[in-house]
């Protein structure tokens, strides 16, 4: 994919359109004719886009970036208010906004946004661009040719610190065939059109998977199924197969075990929270899972854990850990208070303050 120099998108933050003449031009503006991503860091950097097309959602990459370049990643009339990207490049952090999508290592082109890692494919979090953010008016009477966004306030250099957790198993290495003796959370079991059932276990750094694929005792797999989510348990096994922090096991004993400090919040954690600066941002917890829902539409399943550190944030805990349910980045919340009525967490490493208030109603 070819990048072309451009001097102009300096002056286009994220979320805002070029300047036109008179009235800001909205997604539906014929004068907007196509998506420019640039890239105005100090490295070279590689850039995905994902959003909806014809009613799935599809993700597309990557294009190769280098410093003070664009990429016209879409032409034509945008069709959507919202489109989401990530940019990767050494050494530097992409601040994401907790969107999950399918991505691959080299140049894809992926319809649907779940069950990325059961279907051979990565998971990661996104950003948001949105094209109804008002542009400024000018006086330059120049047409709208396209949307520009730009990386600089998505990515960063890195900072030092301890980095991501090293492996999947605490006390184990993430290879095949990797004992293991591990406290986990339930949470569920599915059964897929196939006749394949898939439990899905939390733990502090990424998830075990345990499929009725022969290699565990079924009566292994009845009593699973047989619990309710976030009942806590202790297991041992064996790793099968392991990638971004989901493990693939079979398992030859189960116990139920006494509930931790952790255990107990995550279950006061349970119920439906709602953003008190964006009434239409909400998310239901559970057991062990988060439903993330931006009015009526879900957007994202985490697998979710208490735990006293994660990952390079600093300070005391506890911190809530969220981690895409089919695998990707783990992102970081100090719990800063937990009423009956109230949750306050302070997202990391940004440090912003999130407040929600517990609102237990169905949704539309």
């Amino acid at each position: 994919m070819r990048a072309r120099l451009i001097l102009a998108f300096l002056l286009a933050p994220l979320g805002l359109a070029p300047p036109v003449q008179g009235e800001a031009a909205g997604p539906d503006d014929p004068s907007y004719a196509g998506l420019e991503i640039c890239n105005d860091t100090a490295v070279p950097q590689s850039v995905s886009l994902a959003y909806r097309d014809d009613g799935r959602w599809m993700s597309h990459g990557w294009w190769a970036l280098p410093p003070e370049t664009c990429e016209r990643v879409l032409n034509g009339p945008l069709k959507n208010r919202f489109y989401y990207f990530r940019s990767e490049a050494q050494n530097w952090q992409f601040l994401d906004e907790r969107i999950s999508f399918c991505t691959a290592p080299g140049e894809f082109t992926i319809y649907g946004d779940r069950d990325c890692a059961i279907r051979g494919y990565d998971s990661a979090f996104f950003a948001k661009i949105d094209t109804d953010v008002p542009a400024p008016p000018s006086s330059s009477g120049q047409p709208v040719v396209a949307y520009v966004a730009r990386l600089s306030l998505h990515s960063r250099p890195k900072t030092g610190g301890a980095g991501p957790f090293s492996t999947v198993l605490s006390g184990a290495g993430a290879t095949a065939d990797s004992a293991f003796d591990q406290d986990v959370t339930f949470q569920g079991c599915e059964e897929r059109g196939d006749g394949r059932v898939i439990c899905k276990l939390v733990m502090g750094a990424g998830q075990l998977c345990v499929t009725n694929d022969g290699m565990t005792d079924p009566a292994i797999i009845d009593r699973l199924q047989a619990l309710d989510p976030g009942t806590p348990l202790r297991v041992s096994g064996k790793s099968l197969t392991s990638g971004d922090r989901v493990t693939f096991a079979s398992l030859n004993a189960l116990t139920k075990r006494e509930e931790t400090r952790h255990d107990l919040m995550l279950d006061d954690l349970a119920g439906q929270w709602v953003s008190q600066a964006d009434a239409y941002d909400l998310f239901v917890i559970e057991g062990a899972a988060r439903r993330n829902f931006y009015g009526s539409v879900e957007t994202m399943t985490e697998l979710l854990s208490v735990q006293t550190a994660c990952d390079d944030a600093t300070g005391a805990g506890p911190y809530l850990v969220a981690q895409a349910e089919d695998g990707g980045p783990t992102h970081c919340y100090r719990i800063i208070s937990l009423t009956e009525n109230e949750l306050v967490l302070s997202y990391m490493p940004r440090g912003t303050e999130l407040r929600y208030q517990r609102h237990d109603l169905p949704l539309n």
